[in-house]
C-alpha cells in the first residue's frame, strides 16, 4: 500500500470516528449487502474517516484531484478553499472506489462523467452527500458536496438580515397582488435563502402552490403544495398551472423560470384576483435579478414591472469569530471613506492574526506558541453571514424600467427613491461588528 514510514504517520482520516453510510436503495437488505461488500475494502474506512474529518472541519465541499502520484485534497470552509495533506495514490484510489461503490456509481470508470448520492450520519446529525466525478488530462477530479439534512437557519435574522429590512421584506412576502423575486449571487446560498423565506411566509393562512419539474422536485416545505409536470407525469407546465389556478390558490411559487404562457396565466391572476407570484434566480444584485426576469419575458414586461413589489438579494461574507475577533478604534479618515459619521460607532473589528512564530514567547523569552482559537481553529472567521439588498421599485423606477435596460441609469433612479445597494449594506454589516472590512473588500473584489 505505502512505505512503512508513511504507514506509521497518522493520517487525518485516522484521527476521527468515521461517518455511517446509508446507500440510497429502496430495499434495506440490498443496502445492507452493499455496505457489507464495501466494508471488505480498505477504502471504506478511509472514506468514512476522511468524510467525518471534512464534516468536523465544517466543510461544505471536498475536492479530490488525482494525479499519477497522489490524491490532492481541498476543503471548502466558509466559502474558502483550504489545502490539506494529500493521500498517496493507492490510498486515494481505494477511498474513491468505496465512495463510488456506495453512491451507486461505476468504480471502474475513471474517465467518464458520473454522479451519485448517499446519506451520511455523524453522531446524531444526518447529511446528504452528492458526488460528481470526471476524468481529466492529469487524472480524475471529484467534487463532493455535503449538505446537512436539517437546515441550520430558521429565521431571516439567522441569515444576517437587519430587523427593519425583515419587516419590509415580510410585508411584501405576505402581501397580495404582487411579484416577489428572491435572488443570490451564484453559489452563495440561494437555496437556503429561498427555503427560509418560504418558511417565514404566512403559509398557515394562505394556500401556497409550487410548480416543479418531476425530474428535479424541490425539497419538501410544509404547507407548500408541490405540483409536478413533465417526466412520467405526462403533463405540461401550462396544463398543471391552469388546473391549479381553478382551485384559486393564494400564492403561485416558481423555483424555476416558468414558461411564458404559464407566467401569463399567473400574472392575470395577480391582476384580477390579487394572487401573488414568488420566483427565484441567480444574479449579481437585485436590479440585475429583476432585469433578467424582465428580459426573459419581453411580451410580459409591462405587467411584471407593474406588479413587482420586492426583489431581495443575498451575498455571503465570512462572519468574524466572536471568541477571537479583535476590536480597534477606527481613525476618522477610515470612517469618512466608509461614509460613517464620526462618533456613530466606537469600534470596528478584525480577525485575530497571531504574531510571527519567533515573537510568540513568554515573559522569560522562551518559545510559547499561541494555540489556535478552539472555536474557529485559527481561521478568524466562523460561518458566513448574508449581505442583503432589498429593492422595492417606486413609481419613478417602474417608469424607467419600461423605457431602458441601462443598469447605471436604473440604479441612479432606485437610489433617488431611497434604495440602498449591497456595498452600502456591507458597510453596515462591518459597523455591526459581524464581519471585517478586509472580508468585504475580498468578496466585492471578486469578478
Amino acid at each position: 500500500m505505502a512505505s512503512e514510514t508513511e504507514e506509521e504517520e497518522i493520517q487525518l482520516w485516522q484521527t476521527v470516528a468515521p461517518v455511517e453510510f446509508a446507500p440510497k436503495l429502496e430495499s434495506k437488505s440490498d443496502a445492507q449487502a452493499l455496505l457489507i461488500t464495501a466494508r471488505q475494502g480498505m477504502g471504506f474506512f478511509v472514506a468514512g474517516g476522511q468524510l467525518a474529518h471534512a464534516l468536523l472541519s465544517r466543510a461544505t465541499h471536498v475536492l479530490l484531484d488525482y494525479s499519477s502520484a497522489a490524491c490532492a485534497i481541498r476543503y471548502q470552509v466558509d466559502g474558502n478553499w483550504e489545502q490539506l495533506p494529500p493521500l498517496d495514490r493507492e490510498t486515494g484510489d481505494a477511498m474513491l472506489y468505496a465512495i463510488k461503490q456506495l453512491c451507486l456509481m461505476n468504480p471502474a470508470d475513471r474517465r467518464g462523467a458520473q454522479r451519485g448520492k448517499i446519506e451520511l450520519k455523524l453522531g446524531r446529525d444526518k447529511y446528504q452527500m452528492s458526488v460528481q466525478s470526471q476524468g481529466i488530462a492529469s487524472g480524475e477530479r471529484v467534487m463532493i458536496k455535503l449538505e446537512p439534512e436539517k437546515l441550520p437557519f430558521e429565521k431571516l435574522s439567522d441569515l444576517g438580515m437587519r430587523d427593519k429590512m425583515i419587516e419590509q421584506f415580510k410585508e411584501q412576502l405576505n402581501g397580495e397582488g404582487n411579484i416577489t423575486l428572491i435572488s443570490a449571487t451564484k453559489g452563495e446560498g440561494l437555496t437556503t435563502l429561498w427555503t427560509v423565506a418560504l418558511n417565514v411566509a404566512d403559509r398557515l393562512i394562505r394556500d401556497f402552490q409550487s410548480f416543479e419539474p418531476a425530474e428535479n422536485p424541490e425539497p419538501e416545505i410544509i404547507n407548500v403544495g408541490p405540483n409536478l409536470f413533465g417526466g412520467e407525469t405526462g403533463k405540461s407546465e401550462l396544463e398543471v398551472v391552469n388546473k391549479m389556478v381553478l382551485r384559486e390558490p393564494d400564492v403561485l411559487v416558481f423555483p424555476n423560470p416558468p414558461q411564458p404562457e404559464s407566467l401569463k396565466v399567473c400574472l392575470d391572476q395577480v391582476e384580477t384576483a390579487q394572487r401573488q407570484v414568488i420566483h427565484r434566480g441567480v444574479a449579481d444584485n437585485a436590479l440585475t435579478a429583476l432585469l433578467t426576469f424582465l428580459n426573459r419575458y419581453p411580451e410580459l414586461r409591462q405587467q411584471i414591472v407593474k406588479f413587482t413589489g420586492a426583489v431581495v438579494h443575498q451575498r455571503l461574507v465570512r462572519r468574524l469569530c466572536d471568541q477571537c475577533k479583535v476590536g480597534f478604534e477606527p481613525p476618522p479618515k477610515l470612517l469618512a471613506q466608509l461614509g460613517i459619521p464620526q462618533g456613530r460607532i466606537a469600534m470596528l473589528y478584525q480577525p485575530f492574526v497571531p504574531p510571527p512564530i519567533e515573537q510568540q514567547v513568554d515573559e522569560k523569552g522562551q518559545p510559547a506558541p499561541i494555540p489556535p482559537c478552539p472555536a474557529c481553529n485559527g481561521r478568524g472567521y466562523l460561518g458566513r453571514i448574508g449581505i442583503f439588498e432589498l429593492l422595492q421599485p417606486g413609481p419613478e423606477l417602474k417608469k424607467a424600467l419600461t423605457q431602458t435596460d441601462d443598469a447605471g441609469q436604473l440604479m441612479a433612479v432606485a437610489k433617488s427613491e431611497g434604495h440602498r445597494g449591497t456595498q452600502a449594506e456591507a458597510i453596515l454589516t462591518v459597523a455591526r461588528g459581524l464581519t471585517s472590512l478586509e472580508e468585504v473588500r475580498r468578496v466585492f473584489s471578486k469578478r
